[in-house]
């Protein structure tokens, strides 16, 4: 990520701390603030009638702790850019690895919009071949899902710094239900990996919907325990 672009990242917080504190939290981050602040404006949604209704799933990863733990994602686009939050992927919920291969199509200017919270090609293409080929959406709508999605999330403001923290999983959960009308306590299920040091290390943030609302997760990890740390990559 450019220079211009974390220089407009952090005046935006500043800008959002100033007008909207709630409680602890002095700022909050979402990825369509995200894709704005990159210059891009978002997609509209596509009507999708042949689209089951039912749970879907938002894979967040947090791109500092897994760039630092395993490292052969060192050369990722994401790690050498300094990305916080990048989307691993949607499942819809009608089953996996259905693409065989297939590499997804999208526009030049919806690939622009993607890029932004999916930089990583392989990455795009790993989540169309087992997520999105197994759905009745072309790999444009389905895409489209995604960036809708995670244009309309709101996230801690800690998961954007580049510090580090150590937090309680229930205030965590209560900052996110705060920020996002209409989501529970279950429509959130984290996911943590053990450092080196044998602490919980947050890496990955499922978000569950229903239709074009949060839904309650059904098949949770729930793997970070009462305390976990988020890595800001310093």
């Amino acid at each position: 990520m450019s220079n211009k672009a974390v220089n407009s990242m952090v005046r935006l917080r500043a800008t959002l701390a100033n007008q909207h504190s709630i409680g602890s939290i002095k700022a909050t981050m979402s990825f369509g603030a995200l894709l704005l602040i990159q210059g891009v404006v978002l997609l509209p949604a596509q009507a999708a009638s042949t689209v089951k209704s039912g749970q879907r799933v938002l894979m967040i990863e947090m791109t500092p702790a897994l760039c630092s733990m395993q490292p052969t994602r060192a050369r990722m686009r994401q790690c050498l850019e300094g990305y916080s939050l990048t989307v691993s992927g949607l499942d819809m919920g009608y089953g996996e690895r259905c693409g065989r291969g297939s590499e997804p199509r999208l526009t030049p200017l919806q690939l622009k919009v993607v890029n932004r919270i999916m930089p990583d090609t392989t990455v795009r293409s790993q989540a169309w071949q087992r997520y999105g080929a197994c759905s009745p959406l072309s790999a444009s709508s389905y895409f489209r899902q995604i960036t809708n999605y995670a244009g309309g999330l709101k996230l801690p403001n800690e998961l954007n710094t580049g510090n580090s923290y150590t937090v309680s999983k229930s205030r965590f959960i209560s900052q996110m239900t705060r920020l996002n009308s209409g989501m529970s306590s279950n429509s959130v299920d984290l996911i943590c990996q053990k450092g080196s040091r044998r602490q919980s290390i947050l890496t990955d943030i499922h978000v569950c919907y229903e239709g074009n609302d949060f839904g309650t997760c059904h098949d949770v990890v729930d793997s970070c325990g009462s305390r976990f740390i988020i890595s800001g990559g310093r």
